[in-house]
């Protein structure tokens, strides 16, 4: 699902790294598990929060479910279902519909706590733009906000945005140990192979924790 033919061992379990899928095709994409119904995506902030240091590293919040996912300077507002593996080891894809639905990867960690969270969602569908269709826009500073189950938000501050081919997918950088709470986002990007029905490339956005927050306090 996020990338070229890498492999990652992490916390005992391989994982082939496949890419997320554009959807004019998604060649090589696999089947998600059925989604479950998801909370809508309307508790969080819908703008950038003031006061919010982006140098600052925040240390981790308590586990908790995370169930949608903010990017306001894209105006990226979408639930989160969970994502897992197939059987042969590969990170699940998200449905290609709704378009508008990202998926967490439950078996790293939460967005909020130690390490790096991974967060994915397509380019497009067969129809249209789909949630991280303007993903690659996101610039060194911006805010990404993530809801969680006990209503407080991850806000985390993006530190650079990578465009890299689906055959050298930087599984380490995404996947690896962290010290600190972070975040990756990965998409589909580059032109796209017709004859194998899939994007060349993957935008990964990285970011690290800068502040919790709860609405109303």
């Amino acid at each position: 699902m996020l990338g070229g033919a890498a492999a990652v061992s992490m916390a005992g379990v391989l994982l082939i790294v496949l890419g997320v899928g554009g959807a004019l095709g998604g060649g090589g994409d696999t089947a998600p598990a059925p989604a479950a119904r998801q909370p809508g995506a309307t508790a969080a902030p819908l703008k950038e929060l003031a006061g919010i240091s982006p140098s600052k590293v925040a240390g981790p919040m308590r586990a908790a479910r995370p169930t949608a996912v903010y990017i306001p300077s894209i105006g990226v507002a979408a639930p989160l279902m969970e994502l897992g593996l197939d059987a042969r080891g590969a990170i699940q894809n998200p449905p290609f519909d709704p378009p508008n639905l990202a998926g967490w990867y439950r078996y790293g960690p939460v967005p909020g706590q130690r390490g790096a969270a991974v967060i994915t969602g397509h380019l497009d569908t067969r129809t249209g733009p789909a949630v991280f269709a303007r993903l690659k826009d996101v610039k060194r500073g911006a805010q990404v906000q993530v809801l969680r189950a006990d209503r407080s938000v991850a806000v985390f501050v993006v530190e650079k945005v990578e465009h890299t081919p689906k055959r050298r997918f930087p599984a380490e950088k995404v996947y690896g140990e962290l010290r600190y709470p972070g975040l990756r986002l990965v998409t589909c990007g580059g032109a796209f192979d017709r004859q194998a029905h899939s994007y060349e490339d993957n935008t990964i956005v990285y970011a690290h924790l800068a502040a919790p927050y709860r609405p109303g306090r």
